[in-house]
Parts: C-alpha cells; sequence; structure tokens
C-alpha cells in the first residue's frame, strides 16, 4: 500500500528524494513510515515506470536522489484511489480509507466527494446487515432451553459499534471537508470530536452529491 502513498505524494510533480517524502507523510497524517517498506516499495514504482528518477540540482545534497512520477504513474494513483472496492476501516492509521483521506485536497472534488459517497453507502448497508444478524442471533438465544451467554450477538454488537464509530468519522470528515471546499483553503479548525450518533443521509441525497 506505501506504493501509492509515494505516488500520491509525487503526484504534484514536483520531484522529491526518499527522506523528503517520508517526512513529508508523517508532517500530514503523523505515522512514520518503515524506511525499509518505503524504498522497497520505491525501488519497484521506479522499475514499473510509474516513477522515474531525475537528475539532481547542481546545489542539491548528492546523497539525495530525486523522484518524479510518470503519465502512467499519475493513472495509476488515481485509479487506486477512486476503487473503493477494497476499503478497509478500523483502528489501524494504516488502513485503506485512512490512506485516501491523507489526499483528498489532492483529488477533484468530484473524486473526493464520490469516494465518501460509497463509503459512507458500504459503511450502512454492512450496518443494515450486521442489524438482521444480531437480530436472528439474539431469537436463536432465546430459543435455547440453557440460555447460555449469546456470544454470537455480542460478537455482532461490537462490530456495530465500530461501524458506528466511523460513520460519525465520515460525518465530521464531510462537514470539514465541505468547510474547505468553501472556503477555498484548507479549515484551520481541527475536526470536532465526534460523541453524536452520526445522521443517516438518505441514498437519494448521496447519490445528488456526486457531481
Amino acid at each position: 500500500m506505501l506504493r501509492y502513498v509515494v505516488l500520491g505524494l509525487l503526484n504534484e510533480g514536483t520531484p522529491k528524494h526518499g527522506y523528503a517524502l517520508m517526512k513529508e507523510y508523517r508532517d500530514r497524517v503523523g505515522v512514520q513510515m518503515s524506511t525499509g517498506s518505503f524504498y522497497r516499495d520505491l525501488q519497484w514504482l521506479v522499475a514499473n515506470d510509474f516513477v522515474r528518477v531525475v537528475d539532481r540540482a547542481s546545489d542539491s545534497d548528492p546523497r539525495r536522489t530525486p523522484y518524479q512520477i510518470t503519465e502512467p504513474g499519475r493513472a495509476e494513483f488515481r485509479r487506486w484511489f477512486t476503487d473503493v472496492t477494497q476499503v478497509t476501516t478500523g483502528g489501524n492509521h494504516e488502513d485503506e480509507l485512512s490512506e485516501r483521506v491523507a489526499f483528498l485536497a489532492d483529488v477533484s472534488p468530484t473524486e473526493a466527494v464520490a469516494v465518501l459517497d460509497q463509503v459512507q453507502d458500504d459503511l450502512w448497508i454492512r450496518t443494515k446487515a450486521l442489524e438482521r444478524a444480531r437480530s436472528v442471533a439474539l431469537m436463536d438465544a432465546a430459543k435455547q432451553e440453557t440460555h447460555g451467554l449469546p456470544v454470537r450477538a455480542i460478537v455482532l454488537a461490537r462490530r456495530l459499534r465500530h461501524i458506528a464509530a466511523e460513520l460519525a468519522f465520515l460525518a465530521d470528515l464531510r462537514q470539514t471537508y465541505d468547510s474547505w471546499l468553501t472556503d477555498g483553503a484548507a479549515a484551520c479548525d481541527s475536526m470536532p470530536a465526534s460523541g453524536a450518533k452520526p445522521v443517516a443521509r438518505p441514498r437519494a441525497e448521496a447519490k445528488s452529491r456526486r457531481r
């Protein structure tokens, strides 16, 4: 997954060396990359013509090799960013959703909104499926003569709480992103801590946001 992070950091076109790329990502999202994994993916990108090595400036550090994204690299980054079929969410700071959030300001609003819409719709679908499964689990537990602990229902309830937290995060993110688009610059305030349940957005309204 780091290869797409590298492409995103180079997407603006300015050549950057490896250390600058790792520092920019750390400054952007507060996560320190694994140096070994980063350079393995960077070399893979070069070998596959998604990134190229360019000449360094005469006054630059000779120990630093500058890299620049290629047109195939731009197309690959865009393909990854807009493909939410494999998006994962959760506590892991390196999940697929977090990686896309890191580049929301670097892609077109149309693509950014479409991705957020799709992730939110998928989470609501998962919520409905888990709610149905939990209802069945509770009914099955009630039918048992031993009336044991309804473990399956408890586990499903835990998953529902995780998804509710993700939906609350998306609601906060959408508010911050919409404000940023309206103001024409990144909002200076941090995202609000969400303690309330997210308000369901009808699917018709969600689709109307995709322009």
